[in-house]
């Protein structure tokens, strides 16, 4: 049961991730039927679909681990474009020899006429291509919802003061999405990271002002922006994170909800 059906973005997510992980299946696809690289010359198009196909699996697998690896360690939220450009070039040497071997196997006739430096250029305008479209995929759908100019103009208003002072400088213009006491401290979860500062729970909450989210537990607090994809089971914040919510807590999220329908 979901607080509102409104948790498109969110459910989005997961599809996108199934997307960015067939882009390189399809993009072989593509290059088979079109005969890329003067392929169409030397294989008939079955043999160009598992040559493609082959080197597609072999080589994009590490590409998608090691993307959901920075996701997981690095960059929680949206991956930069530089990150996704560097994994790119770094397997492109690695990735020349999978399609040597793959020739190899499939077309060795052409071997002597395409030499490693050629394939690792097309290997890498291939990367290229389909780390800068994963990039834009994952980059929309980690982008936070548009809000009303006079909404933020309160939040930037409400969250101006001792809250974002105690926030380190590279996380102070980001916007916040939860928070969670922990002991003396609160752990600020924003959309550029996440800090422990020292201060209670309920001065966050109330630096950030009444507009800004919701408290859903006696421990956490989230802004509206995440009030869609709240079940009764809690909040996911990401893979690793589930913020609980208590009966009080679903009891104003459900009134949140009814008042966003009215």
């Amino acid at each position: 049961m979901t607080i509102a059906n409104g948790s498109r973005r969110a459910a989005s997510m997961p599809l996108r991730r199934v997307a960015v992980a067939l882009l390189p299946l399809a993009v072989a696809i593509a290059l088979a039927i079109v005969g890329a690289f003067g392929s169409y010359v030397a294989m008939g198009l079955p043999v160009r679909l598992l040559h493609f196909c082959a080197t597609a699996i072999v080589i994009g697998a590490p590409a998608f681990g090691i993307s959901e690896a920075l996701r997981l360690t690095l960059f929680p939220r949206a991956r930069p474009l530089w990150a996704a450009l560097l994994t790119a070039a770094a397997l492109a040497p690695p990735g020349a020899v999978v399609v040597q071997q793959s020739l190899r196997l499939f077309a060795p006739h052409v071997l002597p006429y395409v030499s490693l430096i050629e394939l690792t250029l097309q290997v890498l305008v291939i990367n290229v291509t389909i780390g800068t479209a994963s990039w834009a995929l994952l980059r929309e759908a980690d982008r936070p919802e548009e809000r009303a100019p006079a909404r933020e103009e309160r939040d930037a208003a409400s969250t101006s003061g001792a809250l974002r002072a105690k926030l380190p400088p590279a996380l102070r213009h980001a916007m916040i999405l939860a928070l969670s006491a922990e002991d003396h401290y609160v752990r600020v979860r924003t959309d550029r990271g996440q800090a422990l500062i020292l201060m209670n729970l309920g001065d966050a909450i109330a630096a950030l002002g009444p507009e800004s989210g919701v408290r859903i537990h006696r421990s956490h607090w989230i802004a509206y922006d995440l009030v869609a994809s709240a079940t009764r089971c809690g909040v996911q914040l990401n893979e690793a994170t589930l913020l609980p919510i208590s009966r009080a807590g679903w009891k104003q999220l459900r009134e949140h909800a009814e008042r966003a329908l009215r």
